[in-house]
């Protein structure tokens, strides 16, 4: 599976690599990308920052590079990626994002601390740094898709859309 994950310059897009260590990664970032070459992934220039095409540049940049899941960690991507989700489907590209009705709740949630993360994929636990089953109940109930950072208390486990600014 090849999957392009965005904010390729950033520590948190090489954090997410561990999640994805049997695929073939795309780390892609606007401007200017360095030269190199590594054997875990490839780095991707998807151009300037256009916020009125962000959703049709991923896209394209998806296509070109026949990967078959996205994985948007910008959080000026994630609207537009949301908001246009049906044309990345019409295309077999398979977004690492929650659904529409529940982005909010997940967009809006501070994480306490980053420290913990998880990957999910349509409810299921692909990655996570902890160690614990109620994880695992809580993505297949709520049907978790994508990054986010896990912070636990008295109430369970309270998951935070993975992104930076």
């Amino acid at each position: 599976m090849r999957t392009l994950i965005t904010g390729g310059k950033s520590a948190q897009a090489l954090k997410l690599l561990k999640a994805f260590s049997g695929d073939q990664v795309i780390l892609g970032d606007y401007g200017d990308m360095p030269s190199f070459v590594s054997v875990q992934y490839q780095l991707m220039d998807l151009g300037p920052r256009n916020d009125d095409t962000i959703a049709h540049n991923l896209l394209n940049a998806c296509l070109d590079q026949e990967a078959d899941r996205l994985l948007p960690i910008y959080s000026f991507e994630l609207e537009a990626v949301i908001r246009s989700s049906v044309l990345f489907e019409e295309f077999n590209i398979h977004i690492l994002l929650p659904d529409s009705a529940s982005f909010p709740i997940y967009f809006e949630a501070a994480p306490g601390d980053k420290k913990n993360w998880a990957v999910f994929d349509k409810g299921l636990l692909v990655y996570s740094t902890l160690l614990d089953t109620d994880l695992l109940k809580r993505g297949e109930e709520l049907q978790l898709n994508g990054a986010y950072y896990i912070t636990a208390d008295e109430d369970g486990i309270n998951p935070a859309l993975f992104m930076i600014s």
